[in-house]
């Protein structure tokens, strides 16, 4: 298997634990976000589920994260451009229901569309992060933004 067919970055992985499950789902080929893997494989349950997106907490939350969401396309896409522009729509309502949840002093979102081998993405399964900040963060959280570049020979 290439580079470009994996279902996991495994370099992107932030903890042990993260990584060995990650290890484990890209050997058995099963998509932790998939309809059909997500039930037995994400440990965390589904809090909402509209006709294009899902929404979970993430099991590896980022430090300094009070409350961090995935919102998570139904269909297995890579890229924004894969959904219909209904998605668009959906997924703007899906923030706004979040950010009134916990009337937050900040939020903060990011999506890794495409290729996760230079996006940053750990998992090629569209979806969006959604943070939570509260009140001012114990520590600032960052979200890694790129993968691979041409100095890493990429």
């Amino acid at each position: 298997m290439s580079d470009a067919d994996a279902l996991y970055d495994l370099a992107a992985a932030r903890e042990p634990e993260q990584l060995a499950r990650m290890q484990r789902l890209e050997r058995e080929r099963i998509c932790i976000f998939c309809p059909e893997h997500r039930e037995h494989e994400h440990p965390q349950p589904v809090e909402h589920a509209g006709e294009h997106w899902w929404v979970t907490r993430n099991a590896f939350p980022y430090p300094g994260a009070e409350h961090h969401y995935l919102i998570v396309a139904e269909r297995h896409v890579t890229a924004f451009d894969e959904l219909p522009d209904a998605a668009g729509a959906e997924l703007w309502a899906i923030k706004r229901m979040l950010k009134a949840r916990h009337a937050p002093l900040a939020t903060a979102t990011v999506e890794r569309s495409g290729d996760m081998r230079f996006n940053g993405g750990s998992v090629a399964h569209l979806h969006t992060h959604f943070v939570v900040l509260p009140a001012v963060p114990a520590a600032t959280v960052r979200f890694r933004v790129s993968g691979r570049s041409a100095a890493d020979g990429a």
